[in-house]
């Protein structure tokens, strides 16, 4: 391992900057150094971990200046539960995510264009919809948590104020049952043990929960007494589902699951549509602001109700369906089983007809497909979309694409491949996310 581990080594630094992660960026003679939880402006005598070349990382052991943007948080899991920003004002958070997707896009794609500020979210605190817990400690005495940065080391956390009440009140209810069967937390190093993770997904709308226990353990015993304890305890539980993970992998869900006990969705609405939400589907983890986003993206596709459009990594279908009202009709096109399905189920639900989806890769789609599209709308996963995908766009050509994107770094590098033949304009940052520093992005392009 060429990165070196350096303990007990302390500096004073003066940070100059936030990184693309929320860390305080320190210059120090040749070195850059990334400093957990430090502010712009605000000096401190820094412990460092690790050390390469001249790259450093560390924390914070003693705050010597105080940042006035500096406020204190709250979450009880903070920072490992994902508030990992709270501790900077909200006002200078917003600021903070439009001038990284501006700096992003500038460094990655070459383009110095205007973002538009950006649009906040009106509920700081239960505003998330799903949350993935792993499962420590020991049988009898389980905890739940979230890992700490580069380790397996569970820091505890029953409860983090991001996310929803319901499923705060469904994971309090949750560990004294597990602790009641007796179940065992997984090993990653041994390879023993059941318990790997505790999935919640949650509806605001309907008020409505889907629990999934991610287990290692095919055989696992009694959970569908799980299911009734729990949902004795906390009634809005409609479904207890089992996923199988045998993998010895930090990917959190394997391939098979079954219900063991309740219904295995349950429903949430989009600009008044109806949809149907199952463990493994794709659905956006901020109810809050979802019209909102959807709304933006419409706004950006420029309807008349003559396109075609195409709704690429479509999920279970929210984005293509919203807008099928404004449009000739949405093709949809999904990878992923289960979504496929649930696109296909929400659309007889809402009574759309003119709606279609397709259970493949949506890369290979539009390289195969005669059909003509003039708005191609896509929301990719994290790591973005691919040069594959780029060039099987340019071959449809559609008129305008509106990207949705989660992750500001991998859409400015696709930025760099679009705009070949297509010209960016608008790019507005969404708050999806509001207590990380992770912000959702739409983006506008017109084929030049």
């Amino acid at each position: 391992m060429d990165m070196m581990r350096r303990q007990n080594e302390r500096r004073e630094l003066t940070c100059v900057a936030l990184d693309d992660m929320g860390r305080g960026v320190c210059r120090d003679q040749e070195m850059t150094f990334f400093i957990d939880g430090l502010l712009p402006s605000e000096k401190c005598l820094a412990e460092i971990t690790y050390q390469r070349k001249n790259l450093g990382f560390g924390r914070i052991f003693k705050l010597l200046t105080t940042s006035p943007d500096r406020v204190a948080p709250t979450c009880p899991g903070y920072p490992y539960c994902g508030c990992s920003l709270t501790h900077l004002a909200y006002s200078a958070r917003l600021e903070y995510k439009q001038s990284m997707i501006h700096n992003l896009i500038h460094k990655f794609a070459g383009l110095d264009i205007p973002v538009l500020p950006t649009i906040p979210c009106p509920e700081l605190k239960g505003y998330r919809n799903k949350v993935q817990k792993p499962v420590g400690g020991k049988r009898g005495d389980l905890i739940l948590g979230f890992y700490k940065p580069m380790s397996h080391e569970l820091s505890p956390c029953v409860a983090c104020e991001s996310e929803s009440p319901l499923s705060q009140r469904i994971s309090q209810a949750l560990l004294p049952i597990l602790n009641q069967a007796g179940y065992e937390p997984y090993d990653e190093d041994r390879g023993t043990g059941q318990l790997r993770h505790v999935l919640i997904k949650t509806s605001r709308a309907f008020d409505e929960a889907l629990v999934t226990i991610v287990s290692a353990d095919p055989q696992i015993e009694h959970l569908a007494l799980v299911g009734e304890k729990l949902h004795e305890a906390v009634p809005q539980v409609k479904g207890l589902i089992l996923n199988i993970n045998t993998a010895r992998t930090n990917v959190i869900l394997g391939v098979r699951e079954r219900l063991v006990w309740g219904e295995p969705k349950i429903r949430e609405r989009v600009l008044g549509k109806e949809f149907t939400i199952s463990s493994k589907s794709f659905f956006q983890t901020n109810p809050v602001l979802l019209d909102t986003l959807y709304s933006t993206a419409i706004e950006c596709a420029q309807l008349t109700g003559t396109e075609r459009v195409l709704d690429a990594y479509c999920g279970t279908g929210t984005i293509g369906l919203c807008l099928a009202d404004s449009c000739r009709n949405v093709t949809g096109v999904e990878s992923e089983v289960s979504s496929f399905q649930d696109a296909r189920e929400n659309a007889r639900i809402n009574g759309i007809r003119n709606a279609f989806f397709r259970n493949e890769d949506c890369t290979e789609f539009m390289r195969l497909t005669k059909a003509k599209f003039e708005v191609v709308v896509l929301d990719p996963p994290r790591k973005g979309t691919t040069p594959q995908f780029i060039h099987a766009l340019e071959r449809i050509a559609p008129q305008r694409v509106v990207y949705i994107s989660c992750d500001p770094s991998t859409l400015a590098r696709d930025l760099k491949l679009l705009t070949a033949s297509y010209r960016v304009e608008s790019v507005q940052g969404v708050d999806m996310f509001p207590n990380t520093h992770h912000v959702e992005t739409v983006c506008s392009l017109v084929r030049k």
